[in-house]
């Protein structure tokens, strides 16, 4: 792809993502994993484990271990800190529209969309761990 082409795509995907986004907008699995994400950094910060909790909010073990996992997989292939909003704030960073993409995506088994919604910041080889562990931690969230 020409030059041009790539400015012109990534300009218009900066200028999306500096829109602000708002949570109440979300659908209730996206909703939950950027809370999740929200509840990990947090956690992080304490230096308190945060399965515990999310296993009392998913009442699942399972799903908890999933979440966490996932956060630890974007620690690994993020190519930045990922930057979340404290869990009171309705307004969602450009890394949390970004992972309620990935959910989405994942949710419709749509792996090309799903590259697409990372293509240009997460390495393509990093691609395949992400989505896999995208979609077992969707697959184990109470849906609504």
């Amino acid at each position: 792809m020409p030059a041009g082409e790539y400015t012109t795509r990534f300009s218009s995907t900066v200028e999306r993502l500096a829109r602000p986004h708002d949570v109440r907008g979300l659908t209730l699995t996206a909703l939950h994993m950027v809370m999740a994400m929200r509840l990990c950094a947090l956690f992080d910060q304490a230096d308190r484990d945060p399965v515990p909790d999310l296993a009392r909010r998913y009442r699942s073990i399972e799903a908890a271990c999933a979440v966490h996992g996932l956060v630890a997989t974007i620690k690994q292939v993020w190519p930045e800190p990922f930057m979340v909003n404290r869990p009171c704030c309705l307004a969602m960073t450009p890394d949390e529209v970004t992972l309620s993409a990935l959910v989405r995506t994942a949710l419709a088994a749509d792996r090309t969309g799903f590259a697409l919604a990372v293509d240009g910041f997460v390495r393509p080889e990093r691609h395949a761990a992400l989505y896999e562990s995208t979609v077992h931690a969707v697959a184990l969230l109470p849906s609504p």
